[in-house]
């Protein structure tokens, strides 16, 4: 530990007394000479930056030599020129860029550690989810896990539920966050934490494929980061009011609800912010028969409200303060009953009037604080991030009764951190970059699963994390990027005495004995590291090949509440070290781009629930995960864009521990962790100006891995077979004036009548209820 401190010291201190030197600056413009603001300007061999509302940039630190300058805005066309800079002068451009027609904009990611990054220089897959797309799918389903499941190839379909639970990313679990503020509860995952922040706030959505070590633990599929709106471009004061009434277009009844967001916004000399309250109240939701579905995890009679705040200061041209708060509760308040169906008959679960025990299930309360100060030069060329946040995290599941005499769990989790970042600029020479972003995470994360009336499921774990990092990028020949950097994960997690809760057999609907057991501390010290090559000479193919290790202490609560010995030392509490290798290639031929990816996941001890005799336990076999993912877009004229993908993946466990996955020991990885092929494709198409219309298509296929139970006629839980399906949304807004538009959303147009894989891979009468049958969105939005 002391030789990686002493490591990163000896790098900071080396790299940032670099000289001042001559610069590189200049203004962008449109065609018609007005200023293009906040474009991103690249430079090869120096930070990405942003160019000013006047549409300036410069850059500072340059020597003698030949350039790459790239600069990209929305709506316009990527400019790239050759600058020659001659030892000692200074040059200053005018760059005028064209208007976009049929062109694929630069895409910035934020979410890699450093402060923004282009998406090619990625060597591993990406996907970004822009302001456009958000909104309007938002118009079709206000869930931002409905959002993510139609735009992100890898990532498994909606459950149509509350909960995340069964939709992982590329086989493996996914760290949720916003703004790089951890919404997951990697010790005790509750998969309910996709749903915590209102789409009107988010700007973009940032996804990181593969296992990867960026923010530490629970990262085993990769990164989903919510980055949350920030007012640089708009005047002193702005409103926007947002109203939209929802409900189902077949057997209407009940089903109507209605949702209200205002927003405030503005700049005023050196200080912008951003103000949003959001609430909305949910009808009950129907399948195509026009039933209402099952109330477990429903969606039926939810009172969500949502509060954001954002201020940013700018203390000068290179120093900025930022303050955010978010606020999220999604409650399931409703007067419904359950009708229990039958998976083994093809009944379907439905919900009736009624009542049911316990209190109202839901995200009781999501707090979140973050506190972000910058300094693009803090000595010399490297810049620095403080992140300091809080979460207090509280979310109620459904009433019970495979809990002895019945009762409610709820995941109580507090986490306190401190992230600093810093980019130094190591080479800056004609054909040769390369730059380093180094590091400390500091995070203090207690968790805990009790019942709401005070018996111990998951005891207390309180987890102190110290987590040092640094990440080398380099350019070769201004075309050829190298990264590679290593991570040390030094954690310990303290755990209380506690008596484990009576289990439940679900063969024999008894149960079992608890267990006393004793506990203590657990500590753990593993280096994970990654590396990666992507070649961007040709636009028609960018190759990429990637390595990296992700670390996760594999949901140590599920461990310690199926403890079947007394003493947390002989627990099998070993962290799941991913090896991730993936290959892939981008092609743009101006109209049209295509990217394909494929990838091997293997660890040495996986973590995931098995049913063994009625029992749930948790099966630490080493696990093999594969896959590929096709996406393709086209824009066929500025009115026009179209596109498709699919994705696939597929795991197994090693049952003889012999490296080999074609053996008779080897079991298939269960419907919770791997999620059937996917299918969507969309069509965007603007008739007129001010009329855009959007049409998405998404698909299910099968799988079938398992074969049903002699005993029970039935698939053991998590083994159910998935059948396919299909549906059809669209979303359409017309702008009636500048400042107001109207909108129109439909979920299931052709009103297909379906289960969600989610009702069916866990073969539970519970969760077999159908999908949301035909239901509309009609709202109005005005900005001032």
């Amino acid at each position: 530990m002391k030789r990686i401190f002493l490591l990163l010291f000896v790098i900071c201190s080396a790299a940032v007394v670099m000289a001042q030197t001559p610069a590189i600056s200049g203004t962008v413009k449109s065609a018609d000479g007005s200023a293009v603001s906040y474009a991103t300007v690249k430079l090869n061999g120096h930070k990405t930056t942003t160019a000013n509302s006047s549409g300036e940039f410069k850059f500072d630190g340059i020597v003698a030599g030949t350039y790459k300058l790239s600069i990209s805005a929305t709506g316009f066309l990527l400019h790239e020129e050759t600058v020659i800079l001659q030892g000692g002068e200074s040059k200053e451009m005018a760059v005028i860029l064209k208007q976009s027609e049929n062109s694929f904009l630069k895409e910035i990611v934020i979410t890699s550690r450093k402060k923004e990054q282009l998406k090619e220089d990625f060597t591993s897959a990406v996907s970004v989810v822009n302001t456009k797309t958000i909104q309007d799918l938002q118009t079709v389903n206000n869930n931002v896990s409905d959002i993510l499941a139609v735009t992100v190839p890898g990532l498994g379909l909606s459950s149509g539920s509350s909960s995340n639970w069964g939709q992982t990313l590329r086989g493996r679990q996914v760290l949720i966050l916003v703004d790089g503020v951890s919404q997951s509860t990697p010790l005790r995952n509750g998969s309910v934490d996709m749903r915590t922040i209102d789409p009107n706030v988010i700007e973009r959505i940032e996804v990181i494929k593969g296992a990867n070590s960026i923010y530490g633990n629970g990262a085993a599929g990769g990164i989903i980061n919510y980055i949350t709106r920030t007012n640089k471009n708009s005047p002193k004061i702005g409103f926007k009011t947002e109203l939209a009434s929802t409900g189902s277009l077949v057997n209407p009844a009940g089903t109507i609800g209605g949702r209200l967001n205002q927003s405030v916004f503005g700049t005023a000399g050196k200080l912008d912010y951003t103000v949003s309250g959001s609430y909305e109240k949910t009808g009950v939701v129907k399948d195509a028969e026009g039933d209402i579905v099952g109330p477990t995890y429903g969606l039926s009679n939810n009172t969500i409200y949502n509060a954001f705040t954002k201020l940013g200061y700018q203390l000068n041209a290179n120093q900025r303060i930022q303050l955010s708060y978010n606020f999220f509760s999604s409650l399931e308040e409703t007067n419904l009953a359950e009708a229990m169906g039958s998976r083994k008959d093809g009944r379907k679960t439905e919900a009736v009037e009624g009542t049911t025990p316990g209190s109202a299930p839901g995200t009781r309360w999501n707090h979140n604080g973050l506190l972000k100060y910058s300094n693009d030069k803090l000595v010399g060329q490297t810049s620095l991030t403080v992140n300091a946040y809080l979460q207090d995290f509280n979310t109620l599941f459904f009433y019970s009764t495979q809990f002895e005499n019945g009762g409610q769990s709820t995941i109580q989790s507090s986490k306190k951190g401190i992230r600093a970042d810093l980019n130094t600029p190591l080479i800056s020479k004609p054909g040769l970059a390369a730059d380093i972003t180094y590091g400390l995470d500091i995070l203090n994360d207690v968790t805990s699963q009790p019942l709401l009336d005070g018996r111990t499921w998951v005891p207390k774990m309180d987890m102190l994390s110290k987590a040092p990092f640094l990440q080398l990028q380099g350019t070769l020949f201004n075309d050829l990027v190298i990264n590679g950097g290593l991570r040390y994960e030094n954690m310990s997690i303290g755990v209380e005495d506690y008596t484990t809760l009576k289990p439940y057999n679900a063969q024999t609907k008894t149960f079992g004995a608890s267990v006393d057991v004793k506990g203590g501390e657990i500590k753990y010290n593993n280096l994970v590291f990654n590396s990666g090559l992507r070649y961007n000479r040709y636009d028609f193919f960018k190759p990429y090949v990637n390595f990296s290790q992700g670390f996760s202490v594999a949901d140590l609560g599920l461990l310690l509440r199926a403890a079947r010995v007394n003493d947390i030392s002989v627990i099998q509490t070993e962290p799941v070290i991913i090896n991730n290798y993936e290959a892939g290639f981008a092609s743009e031929f101006k109209a049209f781009r295509f990217e394909a990816s494929a990838y091997i996941s293997k660890s040495e001890l996986g973590s995931s629930f098995i049913e063994q005799d009625g029992f749930y336990v948790i099966a630490r076999q080493p696990e093999r995960v594969h896959g590929f993912e096709l996406a393709a877009d086209f824009i066929a004229s500025k009115n026009l864009t179209l596109g498709a993908s699919y994705s696939y993946v597929e795991g197994k466990r090693d049952g003889n521990n012999n490296d080999k996955y074609n053996d008779t020991e080897d079991t298939w990885l269960g419907g919770e962790r791997i999620a059937p092929p996917k299918y969507t494709a969309y069509l965007n198409y603007t008739p007129v100006k001010k009329w855009n219309i959007r049409t998405d298509f998404i698909a299910s296929g099968a799988r079938e891995r398992f074969a049903i139970n002699p005993t029970t006629g039935m698939y053991k839980t998590y083994e159910g077979k998935v059948d396919s399906y299909n549906m059809i949304n669209l979303s359409s807004s017309f702008s009636v004036s500048q400042s107001t538009k109207l909108k129109l959303g439909i979920e299931n147009l052709l009103n297909a009548d379906y289960f969600p894989s989610r009702s069916l891979w866990p073969s539970i009468d519970q969760y077999y209820v159908k999908g949301r049958g035909m239901s509309f969105t009609l709202g109005v939005s005005a900005q001032f």
